[in-house]
């Protein structure tokens, strides 16, 4: 069996203080520009829910035409 006492002892000896691992990060300035809104993130996040909507109606509708044509059997879904 490994000797984890003397593992965690070895461990803690032979890491660098905190000091030399960490180190103090200078603030950015603040930026007085406002931010952009040209309108695309909001068309960007319409078309998604849009495409992602007909993309399931489109699908749904796809797997019940295909179920009723007895093409695949629905059991083989779930």
């Amino acid at each position: 069996m490994p000797d984890f006492e003397a593992l965690v002892r070895h461990q803690q000896t032979s890491r660098r203080p905190a000091t030399e691992r960490l180190k103090v990060v200078e603030k950015l300035p603040i930026s007085n520009q406002s931010p952009t809104t040209d309108g695309k993130n909001l068309s960007t996040l319409f078309f998604g829910f849009v495409g992602g909507l007909s993309g399931s109606i489109l699908g749904t509708g796809l797997i019940i035409y295909l179920v009723n044509k007895e093409l695949i059997d629905f059991k083989l879904l779930f």
